[in-house]
C-alpha cells in the first residue's frame, strides 16, 4: 500500500535540504543535490522510538550528529555519531554510539533536460571490510535521481532512487525503490514541504532555512511520531 502511495505522489505534484540522516536530501531519504563546493554542515537529530534501530532492538529514540562537508565540487563525505537516547555509555555492557562514514558523488549535474545524478554509500566501512559484520546498522548503496520542474510560482523537486544489497550487509537504511517530492513558493524560497517513501516507511516534513545557514526540520516518521533535525551550515574557506 505505501508503494502505490508513493507513486501517486511521485507522479503527481510533489528546493534543496539537508535530511535528518547528515546528506543532502529530503526528510529522510538522500537526494542527487549536493551544496556548494566546501560547504561544511553541523547537526544533530532526533529519531522516535520505535523507528531507531540498533542492530535488532527498538526500544529507545535516537540522536544521530553529523558532519558533512562538501568538496571537488561533486563529492560529499559525512561522519555521523548515532547514539541511543536513555542507554549511557558503558564498557561492561559494551554499548557505544554507532559511527559512520558516509561517501557520495555526483555523476550528472541538472540541465534543462537531465536530472541530477547520484551514487552513495552508507557505513562506508562496511564496503572496506573495516567493521564487523553486525556493526553494520545504517549501511546502503543507491542510486539516486532528482529534477527540477516549476508551475507559475511553485517548484517542484522529485526525487526517486534504488538502494543495493550488492554487498550483503547486515543492515541498510534504503533497500529497493525509494522517493518523494519537495515543494515550495517563490514568495517562501527557503519553507519546504516534503513527502517521501523511504522503501519502509512514509514520512512528512517541514524544513526552514534562517539566514541562509540555520536549518530547522520537523515531522511525522511514519505519518505516526514526530522526528527533527537542527543543522548550521557554512563556506569553510
Amino acid at each position: 500500500m505505501k508503494q502505490y502511495l508513493f507513486l501517486i505522489l511521485f507522479s503527481g505534484f510533489f528546493v534543496s535540504a539537508q535530511s535528518i540522516t547528515g546528506t543532502q536530501g529530503q526528510f529522510f531519504i538522500p537526494t542527487a543535490e549536493m551544496h556548494p563546493d566546501r560547504t561544511l554542515v553541523l547537526g544533530a537529530s532526533f529519531i522516535p522510538e520505535g523507528y531507531f534501530q540498533r542492530y535488532d532492538k527498538k526500544e529507545n529514540p535516537g540522536m544521530p550528529t553529523f558532519v558533512t562537508v562538501t568538496v571537488l565540487p561533486s563529492v560529499e563525505i559525512m561522519f555521523r555519531y548515532t547514539h541511543e537516547l536513555n542507554l549511557p555509555v558503558n564498557f561492561e555492557t559494551r554499548y557505544f554510539p554507532d559511527r559512520m562514514f558516509a561517501f557520495r558523488v555526483r555523476l550528472l549535474k541538472e540541465t534543462k533536460y537531465v536530472p541530477t545524478i547520484t551514487v552513495g554509500a552508507q557505513d562506508f566501512t562496511s564496503y572496506l571490510g573495516l567493521s564487523c559484520e553486525t556493526c553494520v546498522n545504517y549501511g546502503g548503496s543507491y542510486l539516486v535521481l532528482t529534477k527540477s520542474f516549476y508551475l507559475n510560482r511553485f517548484q517542484f523537486k522529485p526525487t526517486i532512487g534504488y538502494g543495493s544489497d550488492v554487498l550483503s550487509l547486515y543492515r541498510y537504511d534504503f533497500l529497493g525503490l525509494f522517493g518523494g517530492a519537495e515543494i515550495s513558493h517563490k514568495n517562501l524560497p527557503n519553507t519546504s514541504l516534503s513527502m517521501e517513501y523511504d522503501s519502509k516507511n512514509i514520512h512528512l516534513g517541514l524544513s526552514h532555512t534562517f539566514f541562509n545557514r540555520l536549518v530547522l526540520k520537523a515531522g511525522l516518521w511514519d505519518l505516526n511520531k514526530p522526528a527533527a533535525m537542527i543543522a548550521y551550515k557554512y563556506q569553510i574557506w
